[in-house]
Order: C-alpha cells, then structure tokens, then sequence
C-alpha cells in the first residue's frame, strides 16, 4: 500500500516537473527561446563591461547613472511606439532588425575600446542607440512568445522565457568575468556581437509568417489611431491597470541596486571586477532559480498572492545586502534578491498576459515594459545620493520603501491579491473591447 502510494506521488511529481516545459514542445517557441537566450548572454555580457568601463573612465557612480539613463530615456519614449509595431508587423522581422542594429553597436564599441579611442559621449550615444533598438525587440519579442506558445501554454511561456533570461544571468557575467580578467573590455563586446549574429540566425528559424498578430486587423489604422486604441484598452481595464499599478514602484527602487553594483564591488567590499562578476553571477543564480520555481507555479491559481508575499521579502533582503560587509553575506542575500525579485516580476508579467486580448498584446506588453526599461531613470538621483552619502545608504532606503510598498497593498483587497487565474477576467476582455471599438 506504501509503495503504491509513492508510486503514484512519484509519478504526480514527475507529471508536474513535465508540465513546467510544455511551451517546449512547438518547434517554433524553441527556436525563438534559442534566439532569446543568445542575445541575452550578449546583453549580460555587455551589462558588466559596460557598468565597469563606465566606473573605469570616470570614477563617477553620476555617470554610471547617466549612460543608464541614455539607454532609459529613448526606451520609455518609443516602447509604446514599438507596441505597436509590434501589433501592426510581422514580430518575427522586428525582432531580427532590431538584433542587427545592437551587433553593429557592440562591433563599434569593441572597436573603440580596443583601439583606445573610447570617450564618455561615446558610451552616451551608444547607449542611446541601444535604448532605441530594444524599445523595438522587447514588445515583439514578449508578445510573439505567448503567441508561439498558444492560449494554454502562456504561463509557461512567460516562466520558460524567465528561465531563459535567468541562466543567461548566470552565464553572461561568468563569461564576462573571464574576458575582462585575460583580455580587457573590447573583447567583451566583440563576443556580444558574435552572440547576436548567432541570435538573428535562430530568429530566422521561426516559421515565416508565424511572427503575424492574430486577431482583429490592427494595420487598418493609422499608428497614432494603434497607439490611442491601445491606451483606452488599457484605462479600460480595471484589471491590467491594477497588476501593472502593483509592479511600477518596486520595478524602480529595486533595480536600483543592480545598477550600482560596480561601485560596491569597488568602493564598498573591494573586490574589483572578478567580485562584480560574481555579484552579478549570484543575482543570476537566484533568479535562475526564481525562474524554476515560477514554471513550477504555472498552474497556481494565486499568483496576485504569491506576487505581493514574495515583493515584500525582497525588500528584506535588499536591505541586508546594503548593510552586508562580508562577501558570502552579500553573494547570499544577492542570489535571495535575484529569486524574489523574478518571482515577483514573472507573476505580474504572467497575470498581464493571461488578461489582454492577442491583438493587443503588443501594446499591453509594451507599456509594462516601458516600466522597466524606464527604471534606470531612477538612478540619477539614486547616483547623486550615492555620491553624497554612499551606496550601502541608497540601496537601504530603497529596500526599506519596497518593504512598506508591498505591506501597504497586501494588506488592500482587489484585482492583486485576489487574483484566481480559473477565474481570469474574461468579461473584463468584453468590456475593454467594447470600450475601444465604440
């Protein structure tokens, strides 16, 4: 009877780990996943170089703030306009210009690094140019996914994509760790770019055509009536409007710290880069980890729950971090940081997508996303106060203001906390549609 009673609860689990990688099974989100992860690595790798390069040049955790902010800005100015693009064209097209456009950015990048030529402004422009290319990918990019995947396999899409970005966390920084030890900087941009022509391949692999939104035709319009359209979507619902109004403070004050790490490992724990790249590696570990363990809640009803619990442990460890001394203590509370703050970012992510209408996707996707490719903005001040009156007090305040975030809303009944996926807003969906078309 035993036996037969863990047979079967092997065999449950067994059916619950599968189920974490069903979106795996269409050919076409593979070879999107594949893509996805290439650039990613590149993304990661150029994030380190770029924060150490930026410190090496200047010294000035001000301008680590400002190249941020260049890359911020023009994302949260156009990502609303690549939503929709991202709605209107084939999202499979966008996705591969738009890596075309960041691998000659890293190719002048190398090249300036290498040759000695790098100035500041270079880094401003650059950054700038590459803000504009992934205001474009992104929205294509999340919305083409939960299309490739299908209607029922959109929390896992969403989860496995987490995953993705998250062992990209891991191994970006390594690899980036190493170059920057034997070789320098200029190398590391050359690998983003080899990476991203490895990238525009794998894209290339996705079914032709496949990349079309579904659903009504959005290209009838002109694209300021697109982009209205998409916004009344949006006011109209009470139920997007309510996840996404959860997500934007923390999305700024969190990341706050991820952009400062340089000057921790310089300034605060001095561990020089190969510290850095173990910093960023541990953030990676416990958000690949967090990515796991959201694959693994696909089918949990209450992700608005999970979203507001998890939020408010992040600011926990985001505080101990900052008061942290000692190396271990600080790679620990990083790799806790990274986990919740994924599992955090994953379930908002996840409810938007499991509440917007395809044909609107693109738009929805790209206005969660202009709240976290704007988030960098918040590090103009967070480098002044950082100059001022040091790192270690910046990321405290923060995590403290994360904490009160979320205990004030957990504490709040509505669409958040007593979101049931069985019972996702369908008449919600009628409503805003309704509201568009009239």
């Amino acid at each position: 009877m035993a036996e037969s009673k863990s047979r079967t609860r092997g065999l449950k689990i067994a059916e619950h780990v599968g189920s974490a990688f069903t979106a795996l099974a269409v050919r076409d989100f593979r070879y999107l996943t594949l893509s996805n992860f290439s650039s990613q690595v590149g993304l990661w790798i150029q994030q380190v170089a770029e924060g150490w390069l930026a410190f090496e040049i200047t010294g000035s955790a001000t301008f680590l703030g400002a190249v941020a902010a260049s890359r911020a800005i023009p994302s949260f100015i156009l990502t609303l306009p690549g939503g929709v693009l991202a709605d209107r064209w084939d999202r499979r097209v966008i996705i591969r210009t738009s890596q075309f456009v960041l691998m000659i950015n890293a190719i002048i990048l190398s090249f300036l690094v290498s040759s000695g030529l790098i100035q500041p402004w270079h880094l401003l422009a650059i950054s700038v140019i590459a803000g504009v290319a992934n205001a474009v990918n992104m929205p294509a990019r999340q919305s083409l996914a939960p299309q490739l995947a299908g209607p029922d396999r959109i929390a896992n899409a969403v989860a496995l994509n987490s995953i993705s970005f998250n062992v990209s966390r891991i191994l970006g920084p390594s690899i980036a760790g190493f170059i920057l030890a034997v070789w320098g900087i200029g190398p590391c941009y050359a690998v983003q770019a080899i990476l991203l022509v490895i990238a525009m391949f794998w894209v290339t692999r996705v079914s032709p055509g496949s990349g079309k939104p579904l659903g009504r035709d959005t290209a009838r319009g002109s694209m300021w009536a697109n982009l209205v359209e998409g916004i009344r979507y949006i006011q109209a619902s009470k139920s997007i409007r309510g996840v996404m109004a959860v997500a934007i403070i923390p999305i700024y004050l969190e990341m706050i710290y991820s952009q400062l790490l340089p000057v921790f490992a310089d300034n605060v724990l001095h561990v020089g880069a190969p510290g850095l790249a173990q910093m960023v590696t541990a953030v990676g570990v416990g958000s690949m980890a967090g990515a796991f363990v959201t694959a693994g809640l696909s089918a949990y009803p209450r992700k608005g729950l999970v979203m507001l619990t998890v939020g408010m442990f992040s600011g926990f460890t985001l505080s101990v971090f900052a008061l942290s001394r000692s190396m271990p203590l600080t790679v620990a509370m990083l790799a806790i940081t990274g986990l919740t703050q994924t599992l955090t970012m994953a379930m908002g992510q996840t409810m938007v997508n499991l509440m917007v209408a395809n044909e609107f996707r693109g738009r929805v996707m790209a206005v969660y996303q202009m709240l976290w490719s704007s988030s960098p903005i918040a590090m103009l001040p967070a480098g002044w106060t950082t100059d001022h009156f040091g790192a270690s007090t910046t990321v405290m305040a923060s995590g403290v203001l994360v904490i009160a975030y979320f205990l004030v809303n957990g504490r709040r009944r509505g669409v958040v906390r007593d979101f049931r996926e069985e019972s996702t807003v369908l008449p919600d969906r009628v409503l805003t549609d309704n509201a568009v078309s009239a």
